[in-house]
């Protein structure tokens, strides 16, 4: 009888590719686990970040007894509140780091804000009261003798060598973070006592960092300004945590850079960023007068739509200003609440006029409030 021929030994087609079907499973698998851990990561760091910031303006206040003012581009507010597109090139020292000051807006007769008096221009102007650029300001001190009364002054970026500035106190003062007092009106005069030939009150330019003259005009900074120095407040692990800003999208949201992403990175103007790339946005509730210390009574920040949960439990919301849906719930400790801090989170998306959009947008906000 004939012996049958052994099968030869190896793996079918069919095998191999059940095997690699397994393959890709498992590896896939892995790559989303890998994915969601690092995103719950970065969560968490940005987290981190939110409550040392908070620690922060907390510790601001304690020494200015104010918080930190809002800066920005006051065109955002003004006239139909359209954003400042894309800049090309380096900003003009000072764009986006002026004053935002934002009028009481109307009340009734029992002191509750008159949403319907507002107007949609009035509502929608409101939401882009939010900061990128307020807290690097004061919680850092980016910036020389020149723009906040603290540091040397670097011509072109480079350390001056000559013995005349070498002695003065700016010059002494290494490292640069830090800042001089703002004074009782929270930006070093610029509301109350503006430098003269400045074109308006709260802008960059009408800092009044130096010392009248003997005809009473403000010179330009006093390299002998002495006053109390103060922060920083906030230690920086990484060049990752702080972005340049571009510009702004159509919507409001500031457009930043990394460094290394932009040419002349240090002549824009700067912002916190969190773990996802996103600059982190502060919002405080408004002040009457030019005194910061006074707190606009006409709104609050249940008024801010980007800082409304994408959902509430059980007696958490209450009725305040409609979004552009028409939706009027609002947070109670957004009511209560004197600053707030925002990180859109890890889709790197928003819609600061509507709470809750079909898109999801704004549901992995990231929201701190502070006291």
């Amino acid at each position: 009888m004939r012996t049958p021929a052994r099968r030869a030994a190896g793996f079918s087609v069919v095998e191999i590719l059940v095997v690699l079907g397994i393959v890709i499973g498992v590896i896939s698998t892995v790559i989303v686990g890998l994915n969601v851990a690092a995103g719950r990561a970065r969560a968490a760091n940005t987290e981190f970040l939110l409550n040392s910031m908070t620690s922060a303006i907390t510790r601001f206040r304690s020494e200015t007894g104010y918080l930190p003012l809002s800066l920005g581009d006051p065109s955002l507010l003004g006239g139909s509140g359209t954003p400042r597109g894309p800049i090309t090139g380096p900003p003009t020292l000072g764009w986006a780091r002026d004053g935002l000051g934002f009028g009481p807006m109307p009340v009734g007769n029992d002191g509750s804000p008159a949403y319907g008096a507002w107007g949609p221009q009035g509502r929608q102007r409101l939401q882009l009261v939010g900061s990128a650029t307020a807290l690097p300001e004061f919680l850092l001190g980016l910036g020389d003798r020149s723009q906040d009364g603290y540091g040397v002054i670097k011509p072109g970026g480079v350390l001056p060598t000559d013995a005349t500035s070498i002695n003065t106190p700016g010059y002494r003062e290494q490292p640069t973070l830090g800042i001089r007092d703002p004074g009782r009106d929270g930006l070093w005069g610029a509301y109350v006592s503006p430098r003269q030939g400045t074109p308006g009150n709260g802008l960059f330019a009408s800092r009044n960092l130096a010392s009248p003259n003997a005809a009473g005009n403000s010179e330009k900074v006093n390299p002998f300004l002495k006053g109390k120095s103060l922060g920083p407040y906030l230690e920086v692990k990484s060049d990752a945590e702080v972005g340049a800003l571009l510009g702004f999208a159509a919507d409001g949201t500031p457009q930043v850079a990394k460094p290394g992403e932009v040419n002349d990175f240090d002549a824009y103007p700067k912002v916190f960023l969190d773990y996802f790339g996103n600059p982190i946005m502060y919002y405080r509730r408004g002040w009457v007068n030019g005194d910061p210390r006074t707190i606009d009574q006409s709104w609050s920040l249940a008024d801010i739509v980007a800082l409304r949960p994408a959902r509430f439990g059980s007696g958490e919301d209450f009725d305040a200003m409609p979004d552009t849906a028409g939706d009027t719930s609002a947070s109670r400790a957004a009511r209560a609440a004197e600053f707030a801090l925002l990180s859109i989170g890890p889709d790197r998306r928003w819609n600061p006029q509507v709470r809750a959009d079909a898109e999801g947008f704004n549901e992995d906000n990231l929201v701190r409030f502070g006291p």
